[in-house]
């Protein structure tokens, strides 16, 4: 499998070029050292568990944005019996600014940023809220990469919603969707989504997941770096490499 005729390459951002996981932890340890709470494993957990059922509601549509964002600190609030202590939506403004000034990157983003840079457009399409997501590419200097920055709570869909998948195709005018790659870490919203929408996909996979079953992606990489042979006989990079 070689890359040669893709023209545009959309890349998701948490997990994928930006660590979230890190540095959604050390957001809201943050948080509970600013509020007192009991700041261990345990409390994280119950955030963590809280805050995916409340983002799969919002990417099935059961809620809005605006309801995400207090109700995963109601429920985080509830669990640990603090209901009547913190208001939820100053909790979720808080956590966003200490979630802003967490800015690490995957390793090898940097490394594949400036690989494709000038070379071939790339774009940025992620789920997650507006005030948090292009803050967060400002605060690490990437904004400049891309062509298109598309994030879900500014456009009204979210991935998996094949609605985004094509504004995204919009966004990049007549390339064909098979002429347009989606590199992201989650196998359902990024991968199977974008397969559905006719772009190719790779499957960025550094913890060596098992492989969902009916699964389908051109590529499964654990590096981002190991996307960069499949790219030596693209024309605008042929070469270079």
């Amino acid at each position: 499998m070689m890359f040669h005729d893709i023209q545009y390459i959309y890349f998701d951002l948490d997990d994928t070029l930006m660590d979230f996981s890190n540095a959604s932890k050390k957001a809201f340890e943050h948080l509970a050292n600013h509020y007192q709470w009991v700041n261990n494993q345990t409390t994280f957990d119950i955030y963590q568990k809280g805050n995916h059922q409340t983002w799969m509601e919002f990417e099935k549509n059961l809620i809005s944005s605006y309801e995400l964002r207090s109700l995963r600190f109601k429920r985080f609030l509830s669990n640990m019996n603090l209901d009547d202590k913190t208001d939820p939506h100053e909790l979720n403004e808080n956590y966003i600014q200490y979630l802003i000034s967490e800015t690490t990157l995957i390793n090898g983003a940097l490394t594949l940023l400036n690989f494709f840079y000038n070379k071939i457009p790339i774009g940025i399409l992620t789920n997650g809220l507006k005030e948090a997501q292009r803050p967060r590419l400002i605060k690490a200097d990437l904004v400049h990469f891309f062509n298109d920055i598309l994030v879900s709570d500014e456009i009204g869909f979210s991935k998996p919603n094949p609605e985004i998948f094509k504004l995204a195709k919009q966004k990049v005018g007549n390339i064909p969707a098979n002429h347009i790659l989606l590199v992201g870490d989650n196998p359902y919203t990024d991968i199977e989504a974008a397969q559905l929408s006719g772009f190719k996909t790779a499957w960025f996979n550094p913890m060596g997941k098992n492989i969902p079953d009916n699964f389908k992606t051109e590529i499964i990489i654990e590096k981002l770096e190991e996307i960069i042979p499949f790219f030596q006989l693209h024309p605008n990079i042929q070469g270079r490499i």
